[in-house]
């Protein structure tokens, strides 16, 4: 989508989500932060900023997270670079700027899930170990999470542990296309190997019934989260 009354719309059909992710085609139609303010009065969960945004100056760091952090932002991300300098001085701003706040949250994406090492001259990696080689220097740097899919989930979880927050994109449900996604999953699968958040967009914001697309999610995973739960009713989403 990429005006906000269609973004609004889909936020007044998807009552039973309180977790929404922007990125940058609606950045671009103006006026972000009313978007954000008019979604925060419909839904007391969280937004996610997804820009990537890039390094820049302390001051322009720090007034960004400063008003997300007044508007309620649970995630933004930062875009890494391979010179590590900008990276490092974007997080040391960003952290800064949060004091004690408990959000925002840092996210980096380690390695697109529409690319592979090879588009970086890393052909002799896995894209696992290149995630995780990227992403434990990200996490050394400051950030607070990563952004990963497919099997790199479970061997980042293995590797950092508990205390970092795995955001997963790529995530496509049996019953959808997996896009222009090198690595994707289920959610089910997703969750199982320890994924926080789940990222689930076309799946739903192009199925007929949006609402009821997105409930198929819930539902899935709340069967993995409480074994024992009734299967899922026929229908289509």
């Amino acid at each position: 989508m990429s005006t906000h009354a269609e973004a609004e719309e889909l936020v007044d059909t998807l009552e039973n989500v309180s977790l929404f992710k922007i990125g940058l085609r609606l950045f671009l139609a103006g006026d972000l932060y009313g978007l954000v303010r008019r979604i925060r009065e419909k839904r007391h969960g969280g937004i996610f900023i997804d820009l990537k945004m890039a390094g820049d100056i302390s001051n322009t760091i720090t007034d960004f997270v400063d008003h997300a952090s007044k508007l309620g932002i649970r995630f933004v991300t930062l875009a890494e670079s391979r010179d590590d300098v900008f990276t490092r001085h974007s997080l040391a701003a960003g952290r800064k700027a949060r004091g004690t706040n408990r959000f925002p949250q840092f996210l980096m994406v380690p390695l697109l899930s529409s690319l592979t090492p090879a588009n970086f001259g890393r052909p002799d990696l896995s894209a696992e170990d290149y995630i995780l080689e990227r992403g434990r220097e990200m996490l050394a740097a400051g950030c607070d999470g990563l952004i990963v899919s497919g099997a790199a989930i479970g061997a980042c979880r293995a590797a950092f542990g508990s205390e970092v927050t795995l955001v997963s994109p790529g995530v496509r449900p049996e019953w959808a296309g997996a896009d222009d996604h090198q690595r994707f999953t289920t959610p089910v699968e997703a969750i199982r190997l320890g994924a926080d958040y789940l990222v689930v967009g076309r799946p739903i914001r192009n199925a007929r019934h949006p609402r009821e697309a997105a409930q198929r999610v819930i539902d899935e995973v709340d069967r993995e989260l409480q074994p024992g739960l009734p299967g899922p009713e026929s229908g289509d989403a």
